[in-house]
């Protein structure tokens, strides 16, 4: 009949729910923990209200309070909330240095791991496979199982607050994600690219036990040559430099950009955690992560909030008290979220990350 509407279909199976990436379920599992805390339903329910017959939302629920192996689950679906926590380190490459290299590199999973020994790389020709002529026994190379890359899994926390308004918002699922994205890009980023050991409670800096070379005086393109002429041939003297990528911070690495043109072959990875005058060079190839598929999500409305992304402080007493600003959840009627993730980095050869500070280009 002329002007029939043809009913849309919500069965899952008829819906191609593959097209979502998978880090937007991550997202609605945080909104529908956000949901439930203002409704009083579980999160599982609040999810389904908000999202219909979503089954994949429902298994990462599950996950936050059981192990997320989630064997038995038929089809794609199987294991999504790990690929769901890769997903969101993926969506964020664009906002985050940190982001970028993992994406680029070997990422394990650390479900149930207390510790990695990843085996070091083969760096020169008497650790390589060799040439063996017929019938003659071929040499065997022992693996290096150094401490040069040994993960610890580590929990990385992301507290972010939203207004009642916002929580009860009909697009709280992409105010979640961007706001998640960005929170998660950012610490990665600040720790990463850094020189602190962060042992016991993070992976350690890239840079950390690594001197920095002496930036070039002078300025100009003269100074920026050199200085990467010396980072290059830092990084060669420790058989790197194949898969080489560039982290400065924002100035030096749009001065790169505009420089460098289209003939040059190293990626520039910008980072706004760097201090300006930060330039780093990393073999791509020997840096390895591992992540968690676990996220585990916790509300509050009667908690105080030390509102500080970079360097938060303990609430204490004093005058003044060394956090500030402090906000009220119950006074401003605001709701908190915590994300906890798990991840751990590190590189499998010495010296296959170089930097400098203090660039005068």
């Amino acid at each position: 009949m002329a002007g029939m509407v043809k009913p849309v279909s919500l069965r899952l199976e008829d819906a191609d729910v593959r097209k979502v990436r998978p880090c937007v379920y991550l997202a609605r599992a945080a909104g529908a923990t956000l949901r439930s805390y203002i409704t009083g339903m579980t999160p599982t329910n609040a999810a389904r209200a908000m999202f219909g017959h979503d089954p994949v939302t429902d298994i990462i629920l599950r996950a936050t309070s059981a192990p997320a192996a989630i064997s038995g689950t038929a089809g794609w679906a199987q294991s999504l909330a790990g690929v769901a926590i890769l997903d969101l380190v993926q969506s964020i490459t664009s906002i985050s240095a940190a982001a970028d290299v993992i994406d680029r590199a070997l990422k394990l999973n650390m479900d149930g791991i207390a510790e990695y020994r990843m085996p070091g790389r083969p760096l020169t020709a008497a650790e390589a496979g060799q040439w063996v002529a017929e019938g003659l026994a071929a040499p065997v190379r022992m693996l290096s199982f150094s401490d040069i890359a040994l993960l610890h899994p580590r929990k990385l926390q992301v507290n972010t607050t939203f207004t009642r308004e916002m929580s009860e918002h009909s697009n709280i699922e992409n105010v979640v994600k961007q706001t998640l994205g960005e929170a998660t890009g950012l610490a990665l980023d600040l720790q990463m690219w850094s020189a602190n050991s962060g042992e016991p409670n993070a992976p350690p800096g890239l840079f950390y036990g690594v001197p920095p070379l002496t930036p070039t005086a002078g300025g100009g393109d003269a100074a920026m040559k050199t200085d990467l002429d010396n980072l290059f041939t830092a990084l060669a003297s420790h058989a790197g430099g194949k898969t080489a990528v560039i982290v400065a911070a924002l100035p030096q690495a749009k001065k790169l950009e505009f420089t460098a043109g289209p003939k040059f072959s190293t990626d520039i990875i910008s980072s706004t955690a760097l201090a300006p005058g930060t330039v780093a060079i990393l073999e791509a190839a020997s840096f390895v992560s591992g992540f968690g598929s676990l996220a585990e999500f916790s509300t509050s409305k009667v908690t105080a909030m030390h509102m500080e992304d970079t360097t938060p402080a303990d609430i204490t007493g004093g005058t003044p008290s060394p956090a500030v600003p402090v906000k009220s959840m119950l006074q401003i009627d605001a709701i908190a979220l915590k994300t906890s993730l798990w991840a751990a980095w590190g590189l499998r050869a010495a010296g296959h990350c170089q930097y400098l500070t203090g660039a005068t280009w």
